[in-house]
């Protein structure tokens, strides 16, 4: 029972959507530090009085993860990230505290919205990850649902991403039948490595 718990903290880094003639001009390879904190609901989520699936059902988990690696905008408002991340499911837990880490890799779409700004969204099918360390060590997982806005310096060299809005993710891990729910916060820094300067 302890995958699900180890789930609540696995992370995704950043991506952005945009029109194509905007996209075109965000284009490199950036390094990738981050922090994301979950509220896990193995009974899901409920909508609040606006719509959004923010109240937990029944008993929950609060996670918390760290995340480094590398993300690669193409220029054609499509691109990928590689990661390494170490997450930590704090007390109270019912199955007890634990450490676990990984890596995770994905596709992702951006798109430009307002000035500066991206959104990305996940490619479906392409969240896979792999716990390397603790108690799941050896168990594979995919996630679905993720959206994030993240805006460029003027010099392109630096982004800033955030989930600026609750959405449901769903992690599934092999060998297990039903996914686990659950609602993050997130945040996180990228540098450019080598690419092309956004002059915008």
């Amino acid at each position: 029972m302890r995958v699900v718990f180890f789930s609540l903290a696995i992370v995704a880094a950043s991506n952005v959507v945009g029109p194509v003639s905007a996209a075109e001009k965000l284009k490199g390879t950036y390094h990738v530090v981050g922090t994301q904190v979950c509220l896990v609901a193995p009974g899901g989520f409920k909508q609040d009085a606006n719509g959004n699936l923010t109240i937990p059902i029944g008993e929950t988990t609060l996670s918390q993860l760290t995340t480094e690696g590398r993300v690669i905008y193409r220029g054609d408002g499509t691109g990928e990230a590689k990661q390494t991340f170490v997450t930590i499911v704090p007390p109270p837990n019912p199955h007890g505290t634990a450490v676990s880490a990984g890596t995770i890799s994905y596709s992702f779409t951006y798109t430009r919205e307002g000035d500066h700004a991206y959104r990305m969204n996940i490619k479906p099918g392409t969240f896979k990850g792999a716990l390397n360390a603790g108690p799941n060590a050896g168990q594979q997982f995919s996630i679905e649902g993720d959206s994030r806005l993240f805006r460029v310096s003027d010099d392109g060299k630096r982004i800033a991403s955030a989930i600026d809005k609750p959405f449901l993710q769903k992690i599934r891990y092999s060998g297990w039948a039903e996914p686990v729910s659950r609602v993050c916060t997130a945040i996180n820094n990228q540098s450019m490595i080598n690419g092309t300067v956004v002059t915008e």
